[in-house]
């Protein structure tokens, strides 16, 4: 059995085209080579001022270790679904759609990101593994630890949270003044 790191998707999006290349590419290219991340795919989606869309895609991953992640994603889905015969389905399903499409997505679907970009911009859907992780889940499990919650916290999560902090602070002090 393949084991895979924690995998992301990230989708960016740059107001002028070729904004993507240099430090962006640069700065995942150099993630990679580290061996802190491995692009799973990476779809740059470039529309000119005249409404015409380029697209470029790239991977790290072979076919084979492609149909893998897909059978592995497919299979969780499954078992979630149905158990374990939903797993073998789910695993089989997913191994197939991978191989039809490109990283879960059909040229319908890349085609209708590209014409909900506004002229002149580029985009960038990046898939990637946390290679980092996986030294870290390999002692954990020696240890019998378990994943207890796991999530990303983006800086707008953080401006909520102050600012429910703000509102209730001000109805703690409402509270002391009566």
């Amino acid at each position: 059995m393949v084991e895979f790191g924690p995998i992301h998707m990230i989708v960016l999006g740059f107001p002028d085209i070729d904004k993507l290349k240099g430090e962006v590419l640069k700065e995942i290219f150099s993630l990679s080579e580290a061996g802190i991340i491995r692009v799973i795919g990476l779809l740059a989606i470039v529309k000119d001022e005249k409404g015409n869309i380029e697209s470029v895609q790239l991977t790290e991953f072979s076919d084979e270790e492609r149909m893998k992640l897909g059978a592995g994603i497919g299979a969780l889905i499954g078992l979630g679904a149905a158990g374990m015969r939903g797993a073998k389905a789910g695993a089989e399903a997913g191994a197939m759609a991978v191989a039809k499409k490109d990283f879960g997505l059909s040229s319908e679907q890349v085609m209708d990101i590209a014409k909900s970009i506004p002229n002149g911009t580029d985009a960038c859907i990046l898939l990637f593994e946390h290679l980092w992780a996986k030294k870290l889940k390999k002692i954990a499990i020696k240890v019998d630890g378990v994943v207890l919650a796991q999530g990303i916290i983006e800086p707008r999560a953080l401006v909520a949270l102050g600012a429910e902090l703000a509102e209730g602070a001000k109805a703690a002090e409402k509270v002391k003044i009566k």
